[in-house]
């Protein structure tokens, strides 16, 4: 979408700034919370009232850096998990290499089934877990960088678009 609709070399004035706001307004009510037209509408009514583009700018850096500090907050429970995934594996390797342990009387009378399963356990647990736990933080951080990414692309867009025909 087109949220702000200016032609290269035209100036909005605060005097104009209303106009411009009433394409986002009309958004659904969904579409208004999102961050590219929150920014925007925010950067508009600041522009109107202040008359001043740097407040402008200061009032989109401060929406776009809540929205990130929003999405940082929101993956910390996915942190976690990630971070446990490890300690659960850790804890099936304990778990093995005790019953390895508790059956090491039978290998000393040359039966070994039984330590070498129990070890098996205790290192697939490790191998499992570990790789678990390489995937969902690749997965973690890709989703990490998209999220940055759209927070600065919607500054990006506010700068390029918005700030840029500013004139007081």
């Amino acid at each position: 979408l087109n949220l702000i609709p200016v032609a290269q070399g035209t100036s909005i004035l605060p005097e104009d700034s209303r106009e411009y706001a009433r394409p986002i307004q009309a958004l659904s009510a969904s579409q208004q919370s999102y961050l590219l037209p929150r920014a925007l509408l925010t950067a508009l009514h600041r522009f109107r009232s202040t008359r001043n583009i740097q407040d402008v700018s200061t009032a989109i850096r401060a929406i776009c850096e809540s929205e990130s500090d929003r999405l940082d907050s929101e993956l910390s429970m996915i942190r976690y998990i990630a971070w446990a995934i490890p300690s659960i594996g850790f804890l099936g390797t304990v778990r093995g290499i005790g019953q390895a342990l508790g059956q090491a009387h039978q290998a000393a009378q040359g039966n070994i089934a039984g330590v070498t399963q129990s070890l098996g356990v205790a290192f697939n647990s490790t191998f499992v877990a570990l790789l678990i736990s390489i995937i969902v933080m690749f997965l973690l951080h890709q989703l990490q960088l998209a999220q940055e990414r759209l927070v600065l692309d919607a500054e990006a867009y506010c700068d390029n678009q918005l700030i840029g025909h500013l004139q007081s």
